[in-house]
Order: structure tokens, then C-alpha cells, then sequence
């Protein structure tokens, strides 16, 4: 028997239920277990998916749970990480990794020593559409890409541990880097706006610079929005790539395609829209999925050791993350040395 732990039952841990259930209907597992402290509430969740539950982390490995992940606040992530791989559990950690980088450093070191699989919840980089975004720029579809702009705004309360740059800006910086094949910028600078929380912002604009050789000596700059303020607008999920030749669009909340915006050489005349936007063509993806149905599916897979090789959201990528997170912070003022 195959089983799925899934700690904590909030608004993303829900999904990671509802997912897994799906996954398990498909047959690729065979049981989805979930832990949650708030009894009332596993409870009405287990209803609805048809699961077991429990209130106890430690009582997961006694179900034949092989594999959890975890969708707890940010606080809890490192203590539950390490005592569920000492307990031999293969695991996924929803971002941030930790609290700071020492916390994260740790996690990893007992990852090392166990021998358990541990991914990092980085969803975006399974999403169909950035790797799509990836692989055009990787083969010169856009030219030398000039600038990134990158949005990701909602309107909710602020949540009491982090704040936007590590709960919604983490995805962006880690993308921005993603998509240029892996290059840390050079500099970060930016501003953000403190919310009725002390120590905790809900606005932040954050702007990238990244080395001038890697995009035809220029140079990139990328522009990341964030809020939780988004009041005229709502939930927006955007990313656009503008390069010499092209440009693309992605909308997070699609998952079966991007646009490419055409414009050879920097192209301006009426054949590539004047003043306006160039002619736009579909990039449809054929075979895609929702990011975390990808995200989890590829977890299942490698810790059945069906699947091998270079993962995409390993504890690498979220304790780098997380280091851009800490300059983005530092810069913005809400992180002291």
C-alpha cells in the first residue's frame, strides 16, 4: 500500500487533499491520510475527500504512510520536517522552507543523513506554462531578453507570520531566476508597505537586476508587484517576458498555454502593431495539468522511485529562495541584520 500524509488542512492544505484524493482516485496511490490539530475540521474534511484522519503528526508512520507533506504556518515547517523524515518519511514542505536559513540548513542536513526525498513547495516551477516560457527563451525564441515584469496581487488579511515578499514573492524571484537558466541577480532593490501588522508588509514593489552578459550584454531588469491590497484588480497571477524579437505572456491561472508576441528586432511598424501591442500568436500546450497536480504527482513519483533524476523544486531551490526572500527583506527594511 502506497499512503499520503498530508499535516495541516488550511486553505493550501485543502488543495494538497483535494489533489491527492484525485491522484489516489486515479490510482497512483492508495490511501491519503490527513493531520490536522483542529479535530472539528479534519474531521469535516476527511468527510468530504473519504479519508482517515488523525491530530497527531507522529502517528502517520504507523498508518502506512511512506510520504507527507506540509501545509502548516511557516513556524512549525522545520520541526515538522525533521522529526517526519527521522521517522523515515519521504517529505514536501510548502515554501518558505523555514523560518530563516539556518532552519533550512538544518532541514537539509537531516535530509542528507536520512536519506529521505525532500522537495520544496515552489508549485510555479511545475506550472506548463513557465516551463514553456523556459524553454522558448532557452532557444533564442525571444532574442536577448530585455525586461521581466511579474505580478501577483490578491486582497486577504495579512497572515501574522509573513508577510507578501515571502508569501507571494518568493515564486517571482525564484521564476525570474528560473527562466534566465538559473542566474542569481546581481541586486535587488525595492519598497514595501507595512500592514496593520507590525513587522509584516501586504505591498511590496521589488526590481531585479541581473548580470549583463547572460542577454546580449544589456543586461535584465524584472519587476516584481506584489499586494494583498488589490482592490481594483482582484487576484492577478501574471508573468511577461519582453525580449529583442518576441515576448511572452503568461496567466498563472491557465494552464494549457502563454501568448508570443512577435516583433523581430525590435520590429515597430503597423505589421507589428504601431503604437499598440504586435501580433500575438497562442502557444497552446498540449499535454499540461494544474502546477500542483504536477507538483505532486512528480513527489509521488520519485519517492516510488518511479521517477529519477534532477528535481525541480529540491531543497537547493528553497533554501536559494529563501535567500532572496532575506535580500528582498533586507532592502525593503523589514529585515534586520
Amino acid at each position: 500500500m502506497v499512503g499520503v500524509g498530508v499535516i495541516g488542512t488550511g486553505y493550501w492544505g485543502r488543495n494538497h487533499v483535494r489533489t491527492f484524493c484525485a491522484l489516489r482516485d486515479e490510482g497512483l496511490i492508495d490511501e491519503v491520510v490527513i493531520c490536522d490539530s483542529d479535530e472539528e475540521r479534519a474531521t469535516i474534511i476527511a468527510s468530504e475527500f473519504d479519508c482517515k484522519f488523525v491530530t497527531n503528526a507522529e502517528s502517520l508512520s504507523s498508518l502506512g504512510v511512506s510520504m507527507v507533506t506540509i501545509a502548516t504556518p511557516t513556524p512549525s515547517h522545520a520541526n515538522l520536517a525533521i522529526s517526519m523524515m527521522r521517522a523515515g518519511l519521504d517529505v514536501l514542505v510548502e515554501k518558505p522552507l523555514a523560518m530563516n536559513i539556518k532552519e533550512a540548513e538544518e532541514i537539509k542536513a537531516v535530509a542528507e543523513e536520512t536519506g529521505c526525498l525532500l522537495l520544496v513547495g515552489h508549485v510555479f516551477r511545475h506550472h506548463a506554462g513557465v516551463r514553456k516560457a523556459a524553454e522558448m527563451i532557452r532557444n533564442g525564441k525571444l532574442g536577448p531578453v530585455r525586461h521581466i515584469v511579474s505580478e501577483r496581487l490578491a486582497v486577504r488579511e495579512p497572515r501574522e507570520d509573513i508577510g507578501v515578499i515571502a508569501a507571494l514573492g518568493i515564486h517571482d524571484l525564484d521564476i525570474c531566476t528560473d527562466i534566465l537558466g538559473g542566474i542569481r541577480p546581481v541586486s535587488i532593490r525595492g519598497m514595501a508597505n507595512e500592514s496593520e501588522i507590525k513587522g509584516i508588509e501586504d505591498h511590496a514593489d521589488l526590481l531585479l537586476e541581473f548580470p549583463a552578459d547572460i542577454s546580449g550584454g544589456k543586461g535584465v531588469m524584472a519587476a516584481i508587484h506584489l499586494s494583498w491590497r488589490s482592490r481594483i484588480r482582484g487576484k492577478v497571477r501574471s508573468l511577461e517576458v519582453i525580449g529583442r524579437d518576441g515576448s511572452l505572456y503568461v496567466d498563472y491561472m491557465d494552464h494549457s498555454g502563454i501568448w508570443f508576441y512577435s516583433h523581430p528586432n525590435n520590429a515597430q511598424g503597423a505589421e507589428f502593431g504601431g503604437f499598440g501591442a504586435a501580433p500575438r500568436e497562442r502557444v497552446e500546450i498540449a499535454i499540461s495539468e494544474p502546477a500542483l497536480t504536477a507538483e505532486l504527482r512528480d513527489f509521488i513519483l520519485r519517492s516510488k522511485g518511479d521517477r529519477n533524476g534532477i528535481t525541480l523544486n529540491g531543497v537547493d531551490v528553497g533554501i536559494e529562495g529563501m535567500k532572496l526572500v532575506e535580500d528582498a527583506l533586507r532592502v525593503t527594511g523589514f529585515l534586520s541584520e
